[in-house]
């Protein structure tokens, strides 16, 4: 009983633990990835050391020459093979059977990413600035009228998506600047154990919604196969009559 309550606890931890990714731009781009007290820099990516960069060359080359020698090895092959029969060509699917089928799953995708969203996924930082450069005041004043026109109905459809603890938006004009200064950043964080259960959720509904076609299937086949036969003894019996 020990034993299990101390794996429950590890699994418990295990799932509070935060994921959090940042996005940064300010002349350049920066993504970086923090696991607890890990942060690891995705971009830009740090200068590999010689040895590193020395090893990788060599696994690349083993590759490709391993690659070409399949491909030598693969037409070789071919030419001393025998020419397998042809297959009698399968029946196409109408295609709206095939709608019929991706349907389901296009639904289930949706409701996946949606939640994910909504529910899973907190937006802790999202910060904006610009400083719009322009020489003429008409047309700068008129460019960042029409910027925050935009962002007003760019916020609330983005409130309505994601959970957004802290945003701030500026963008103002710059009469003295030479070009404009942008600046954006975007803190995102989920938990482990909240992406675990909601894989876990969609993966059952999923495999249900599989095994569900797949009987549907079955059943049409087994379907067809009475109606086929049907139509097969009704044409013996009208040779028979005439």
């Amino acid at each position: 009983m020990k034993v299990l309550l101390i794996i429950a606890a590890v699994i418990f931890l295990i799932g509070c633990i935060p994921v959090s990714v940042l996005f940064r731009y300010h002349e350049r781009i920066e993504l970086r990835l923090s696991i607890l007290f890990l942060k690891i820099g995705i971009i830009p990516k740090k200068p590999l050391s010689r040895k590193k960069r020395e090893k990788q060359e060599a696994k690349k080359a083993a590759k490709a020459a391993k690659k070409a020698e399949k491909k030598t090895q693969d037409a070789a092959h071919a030419l001393i093979a025998k020419p397998k029969p042809a297959e009698p060509p399968k029946p196409k699917q109408p295609l709206t059977d095939k709608i019929a089928v991706l349907i389901p799953w296009a639904k289930l995708g949706a409701n996946f990413v949606g939640e994910f969203f909504r529910r899973k996924l907190t937006v802790t930082r999202l910060r904006i600035r610009a400083a719009l450069a322009g020489g003429d005041p008409a047309k700068t004043s008129l460019t960042v009228a029409k910027a925050w026109e935009t962002i007003g109905v760019a916020v609330p459809i983005l409130e309505r998506g994601f959970r957004i603890k802290e945003r701030k938006i500026a963008v103002y004009p710059d009469f003295t600047a030479a070009k404009t200064e942008l600046e954006a950043e975007l803190a995102v964080r989920i938990r482990i154990g909240g992406l675990v259960l909601l894989g876990l959720k969609y993966a059952w509904r999923a495999l249900r919604l599989y095994l569900r076609q797949k009987k549907e299937k079955k059943a049409k086949a087994a379907e067809s196969k009475v109606q086929d036969k049907a139509s097969g003894i009704g044409d013996q019996a009208s040779v028979i009559r005439d």
